[in-house]
């Protein structure tokens, strides 16, 4: 007998804490103060449920998941074709996808390579190159390299560098750390390497203290056109959080909850509901709603533009364009 009251016990206390529970998500959401959200609720839509205006609608980039986790994407204006790079859980793997006029998936490279990076229309790594970009070709080629046995006097490395420096078209560079292997003589005496875009081919120079970092110089990424986590509330003419639905207290001041976004694209306005917190009373440099996981970008004189919410791409084009 003991057992089954003991049982019956447990039954009352769960179904009381399911009860409570419930009453407590009502009482708490009926008493935030806010107006109706019924009609908004009908004309935004959350991106993955796919959003559609007169003339444009909006659908997920790429349909299998393993295609997140991508970079921002990069655009090659005079090919009007859009980059992406994926970068794997291996570390060694990168993926390029490269994205048509048209907004369609038109093809994929795959490299194993820690040295792996893009560099204007090339990819680049620390033995080869590859054309991908240009040319579609999947073969890596190799480095012209003048003096590959390392042998050569500072003075000639110099001079070689200046004459190269002022044929060149473009020149990129790789510090001898990330190199040489942990054996490698090279890597003791800090050989660098310097590579030198010359009439469509890469020209390699080894030498000391020839690296120099290119990190903060421009690239081909496309600006993310949502105004900071200080304006995303204020009315412009490219995007904005028109309202917000209060779900649920995170700390004081501060909400989850459902923001309401007007983003203009050409003729339409296009109307997303989106999961994003608030600051109810942001101080000093705060914003009021954090703008890390949306994106918006909008690449010049082609038929389609991009958004990102929560590490996935979505694609704006006409409604009769064919989907990738």
């Amino acid at each position: 007998m003991a057992i089954y009251r003991k049982n019956i016990l447990v039954i009352f206390l769960a179904i009381a804490g399911f009860t409570l529970s419930i009453a407590y998500g009502y009482f708490f959401r009926n008493f935030i103060h806010q107006p109706d959200f019924k009609l908004k609720d009908s004309q935004y839509k959350l991106l993955p449920e796919g959003v559609k205006t007169e003339r444009y609608s909006v659908t997920r980039l790429f349909k299998n998941s393993y295609r997140d986790n991508l970079s921002k994407p990069y655009y090659f204006a005079s090919r009007k074709n859009i980059i992406f790079i994926k970068h794997d859980e291996d570390k060694r793997k990168q993926s390029f996808y490269k994205l048509d006029s048209s907004g369609n998936v038109a093809d994929s490279i795959t490299f194993n390579d820690y040295s792996t990076i893009l560099r204007g229309d090339y990819i680049l790594q620390n033995t080869g190159y590859s054309s991908w970009i240009l040319d579609g070709g999947t073969t890596t080629k190799k480095y012209i390299e003048l003096n590959a046995s390392v042998d050569w006097t500072e003075d000639k490395v110099e001079e070689e560098f200046s004459r190269l420096n002022q044929k060149a078209t473009d020149v990129f560079y790789f510090k001898f750390d990330r190199l040489w292997k942990y054996d490698d003589p090279n890597r003791n005496r800090e050989i660098d390497k310097a590579i030198f875009l010359i009439n469509g081919k890469w020209v390699a120079l080894y030498g000391k203290k020839l690296y120099v970092n290119l990190d903060d110089l421009p690239d081909a990424q496309l600006p993310n056109l949502v105004p900071d986590s200080k304006a995303f509330d204020k009315s412009n003419s490219i995007v904005y959080v028109a309202d917000y639905q209060k779900i649920n207290r995170v700390k004081e001041n501060n909400w989850y909850g459902f923001a309401y976004i007007n983003l203009f694209y050409k003729t339409d306005t296009i109307k997303i509901k989106a999961k994003l917190f608030q600051n109810e009373k942001p101080k000093n440099d705060q914003g009021k709603y954090p703008t890390y996981n949306f994106g918006y970008y909008k690449p010049k004189n082609l038929p389609y533009a991009l958004l990102y919410e929560d590490d996935v791409y979505y694609i704006i084009k006409p409604k009769n364009s064919n989907e990738n």
